[in-house]
């Protein structure tokens, strides 16, 4: 566990460091709350089709976006190694090659929900001008934001290993994002979405991810907590077995075809 922890500390040191990139990224999502906050307003407001008011949705609208951004593409990093060949160099190292990509990307993810959320808060704050939410549940839902991120980094990893059979996981990520952003309730509360959706929803890992998650600091319930907990769980050991299960298969085709 030790050498997973200093590639952790080092990844979130160098995110840290990379203040480019978190400029950026802090740009992208303040763009993003403005056109989505806009949006809204526009549309869903004026229809009445949400509960919510408008600070209660930017907020939510926040929260979505705050782990979306957040997520590091792991997915592009494992198909990079892969191709260029840095793979067959890593794979030798006593230290699971899976497992140090996980905890890299554990700590870009860990640096960029610190710094993204920071300013998510600030920026929303001075938009709205009110917290419609107590702290404890505002306190819930930012961690369980980090147990979600690790669900988005789990099963990018897997879009990611899927390279060893395809030549580019770009059409496998878009289906995936696109998934998320329709499933996970990205720009509206799945309340409101047709009950078959809902449904369908239910037995993804998309609300648990965005939606569900963010609700709950608006709507904060013991069974919420329950549902939204036993959700991550059951989609994190699932992943994670997938994960393990196609990774060996991805060594043996390495094997197989001389790395």
């Amino acid at each position: 566990m030790g050498k997973y922890l200093s590639i952790f500390h080092l990844s979130i040191r160098r995110s840290l460091r990379n203040y480019k990139a978190l400029i950026g990224l802090s740009l992208f999502l303040i763009t993003c709350l403005l056109i989505f906050a806009n949006l809204w307003e526009m549309i869903a407001a004026k229809t009445g089709a949400v509960a919510l008011n408008a600070s209660q949705m930017l907020w939510y609208i926040a929260l979505n976006e705050w782990v979306l951004v957040s997520i590091p593409s792991v997915h592009d990093d494992i198909e990079e190694d892969l191709h260029s060949g840095r793979l067959a160099y890593q794979l030798p190292r006593p230290i699971s090659y899976i497992g140090s990509m996980f905890a890299e990307s554990l700590g870009a993810l860990t640096a960029n929900l610190t710094v993204l959320g920071v300013v998510t808060v600030i920026f929303v704050y001075f938009q709205v001008g009110a917290l419609p939410f107590d702290f404890p549940a505002l306190a819930l839902s930012i961690g369980f934001g980090f147990i979600s991120g690790i669900l988005g980094i789990i099963y990018l990893m897997l879009i990611g290993l899927s390279s060893f059979w395809l030549q580019d996981v770009s059409p496998f990520y878009w289906i995936w994002e696109k998934l998320l952003f329709m499933f996970g309730g990205l720009i509206l509360p799945l309340t409101i979405y047709p009950k078959w959706m809902q449904t369908f929803a239910h037995y993804t890992p998309f609300p648990a991810i965005l939606g569900q998650r963010s609700a709950l600091a608006l709507d904060f319930s013991v069974m919420h907590v329950i549902d939204l907990v036993s959700s991550l769980m059951l989609w994190i050991v699932l992943g994670l077995c997938c994960l393990f299960i196609l990774y060996r298969k991805s060594l043996t085709i390495l094997t197989i075809e001389g790395g």
